[in-house]
């Protein structure tokens, strides 16, 4: 048995092709918090305290296809605003707000990248 503990989700890493393209999206469309930028690499800080999760967008020259993978999920306080939103400023709405039975009216769009990110809203 291992003697060791997770603490917490830390950082969340997305290969991408286009950095430019892909802090664009992160940043003004998600709206996320940019953090430390280099010609490689962009973290963004999810929620508003430092004990949140990361995501690292790091610039590759082909990322993995979007069949694999994990898939991240963002709550939001109003699906049908951030997908309307979403998609008025261009991007890909991959699924429609629809009502789960497991307690969330959930959305999918589509990254610069094509990765598929789940908007959720508790109902």
């Amino acid at each position: 048995m291992v003697d060791f503990k997770i603490e917490k989700l830390n950082t969340i890493v997305i290969p991408v092709k286009d950095l430019e393209k892909s802090i664009y999206f992160y940043e003004k469309i998600l709206r996320l918090e940019k953090g430390y930028v280099d010609e490689s690499m962009a973290y963004f800080h999810i929620g508003t305290d430092n004990k949140s999760p990361t995501i690292l967008l790091h610039i590759i020259d082909e990322p993995e296809p979007v069949e694999k993978g994990i898939v991240i999920e963002f709550l939001v306080d109003d699906v049908h605003f951030a997908v309307s939103s979403i998609q008025e400023a261009g991007y890909d709405i991959v699924q429609a707000p629809i009502d789960r039975d497991w307690g969330v009216k959930e959305a999918v769009i589509a990254d610069p990248d094509g990765y598929k990110i789940w908007i959720v809203q508790a109902i």
